[in-house]
């Protein structure tokens, strides 16, 4: 690849132009993309007032393109007229695959995915695992099908040692510490979490899971007595929590970058609680800090953990559940956490990353233009 040629690229990422959430995939994986020659823009309103501007449009969750709300039919029919103008003047589309469905949703959304699935020129996915079920759902495909995996998130958070991150957060020093981090989406996985944790044969065991509980002190969108009774209902759970020797209860509904690092620093095992998904952000970042990960053998995470040493579960199996999270106590008390480092070092880390979908956008530029 020429650097003239990639400076001239121009890339839209379909994503908030702030970039700011409680997920620094995109703004990241931009900042690596932009190292290695190209232009890159990250915005939604780029994509409905200014796409044919650039040379590549990369879609992220279709979620992003309806500000996240539920799409009314216009919506749709105005994203199959764009891809079809996208596709009229030669402008590659890439979709990076982070769900096989849309968390919540209803049949408009579901239809906004399969247009975005099936107008992409590329697929991106995030593991094998993805590309074998893409490719089952649509076997006449002839679109590119590429695997680059999750990055970690290098340069991102401050270094935080084990015993400076539990004196912040107030974990004991000596307990054997269970992390279950990012946002539970419903009931099951708040069951499938404590069941595991009170299934776990440690001593002086501490269930550090900061947004287990549904309702925060600040932040709340309720008034008046309902508003009230959600920091009720904040505190009465926050004052439990030393009895329950678990940290379950966030003041705010979002992890800052500044204290993320404590919690996983602070962690021994770290406990996916997900009961059906594709992807998880929280096992690269687990292994990048040298931690032992337990989760569902499903999707892209079941086959990366697999591969790497890490026990796997059957969320409806407890005793499936149980014997993986004590499998990770055993391994992290074995060191085995360092190679899960060693493996982020050697496949995660950002440059690589960046420059395989710099790759790709050459691959497709130069394949439009012959």
């Amino acid at each position: 690849m020429g650097p003239g040629l990639m400076q001239a690229m121009k890339i839209l990422i379909v994503y908030k132009a702030s970039g700011l959430s409680d997920n620094p995939f995109v703004r990241l994986l931009a900042e690596g993309i932009r190292t290695c020659g190209f232009e890159v823009v990250c915005s939604a309103e780029e994509f409905w007032n200014n796409a044919a501007a650039y040379d590549v449009v990369h879609l992220q969750w279709p979620e992003e393109l309806f500000g996240w709300s539920y799409p009314t039919a216009e919506q749709v029919a105005a994203l199959r007229e764009r891809f079809r103008m996208l596709h009229e003047r030669g402008i590659p589309v890439v979709y990076t695959r982070h769900n096989t469905r849309p968390h919540k949703g209803d049949a408009q959304l579901a239809e906004a995915y399969r247009l975005t699935e099936e107008n992409a020129d590329a697929v991106v996915h995030l593991g094998d695992y993805s590309r074998r079920e893409f490719l089952a759902a649509y076997p006449a495909s002839r679109q590119l099908q590429v695997v680059i995996p999750h990055h970690i998130y290098e340069g991102l958070y401050a270094d935080i040692g084990r015993n400076d991150a539990r004196r912040r957060l107030g974990v004991p020093a000596d307990a054997f510490v269970m992390l279950a981090f990012g946002a539970f989406r419903h009931d099951r996985e708040r069951r499938l979490t404590w069941q595991a944790f009170r299934g776990l044969h440690k001593p002086g065991k501490f269930l550090l899971a900061p947004r287990l509980w549904p309702y925060v002190l600040n932040g709340s969108h309720h008034r008046g007595l309902k508003r009230l009774a959600v920091k009720t209902l904040y505190l009465a759970a926050h004052a439990i929590e030393k009895v329950l020797h678990c940290r379950i209860t966030s003041s705010e509904g979002l992890i800052s970058d500044t204290d993320l690092p404590a919690y996983f620093a602070a962690a021994d095992v770290i406990f996916i609680q997900r009961t059906d998904i594709l992807n998880s952000g929280n096992v690269p970042q687990a292994f990048a800090f040298g931690r032992m990960v337990a989760g569902p053998n499903s999707g892209n995470i079941g086959e990366i953990l697999a591969e790497t040493g890490n026990p796997v579960f059957d969320p409806a199996d407890p005793a499936s559940v149980n014997h993986a999270l004590a499998e990770a106590a055993r391994l992290a008390a074995a060191g085995h956490g360092d190679e899960n480092r060693k493996y982020a070092l050697e496949h995660l880390r950002l440059p690589q990353i960046a420059a395989a979908y710099g790759r790709l956008y050459q691959q497709l530029h130069d394949t439009e233009r012959r």
